[in-house]
């Protein structure tokens, strides 16, 4: 839960908000999205967000000013200008999401491509950034085209931020959320159900003590 916070955290300080604006958070029925919505919520951003429609109600529960369920509400068709995005799902949803957003809007990935912009973020070596560069090609000229910011983002150890959400996650009263629980036994059930992509949250494996 902590690690789950921080890498928003991280997040948003890449974006750096600004205040009476906007974020979409794609995923919001997962661990990561509804995490990352009341954080959101915390630094005074407008959160628009999309997901299962049968988590409409608990989604809004936990701050989201707007809800798209995308059996039926396609958000490309529905938003524009939005100023930031938190992209928790990547693949196809990524350039999606950078449609979206306002000229000069900001799309942070946490399942994109480490680009040129990460490496020199994390002090990576020249030669190494140069190799980064490359491997986020696609999406910085994809950013360029929809005239917007592209980062990706891996989180890093902080302690200073872990104290910082340490006391948000306290102040918050935030709670994992949990889909389901499996016993070890049943690991590859485990691995099924989040490769469904249909959780509601964590996935979380059991272990019986040994006798």
């Amino acid at each position: 839960m902590l690690l789950t916070a921080l890498t928003i955290m991280q997040s948003l300080a890449v974006i750096n908000p600004q205040p009476n604006t906007s974020i979409f958070i794609s995923g919001s029925t997962g661990g990561v999205g509804a995490m990352a919505i009341p954080i959101a919520k915390a630094q005074g951003l407008t959160v628009i967000t999309n997901g299962s429609a049968a988590n409409r109600e608990r989604v809004l529960k936990l701050g989201a000013d707007r809800f798209l369920g995308y059996q039926h509400e396609d958000y490309t068709s529905i938003l524009s200008n939005i100023d930031y995005a938190l992209d928790t799902l990547g693949g196809a949803e990524t350039e999606k999401q950078m449609s979206i957003l306002k000229p000069g809007g900001h799309l942070v990935s946490l399942r994109g491509m480490p680009n040129g912009a990460f490496a020199q973020r994390m002090k990576i070596s020249k030669p190494k950034q140069l190799l980064f560069k490359l491997a986020g090609r696609k999406f910085d000229k994809m950013a360029k085209r929809y005239k917007v910011a592209y980062d990706f983002i891996f989180v890093e150890s902080d302690d200073n931020q872990l104290r910082q959400v340490s006391q948000l996650l306290e102040e918050l009263q935030l709670t994992p959320s949990v889909d389901t629980v499996f016993p070890f036994e049943e690991v590859n059930n485990a691995l099924a159900k989040i490769a469904s992509g249909q959780s509601r949250g964590k996935t979380v494996l059991t272990i019986a003590e040994s006798k």
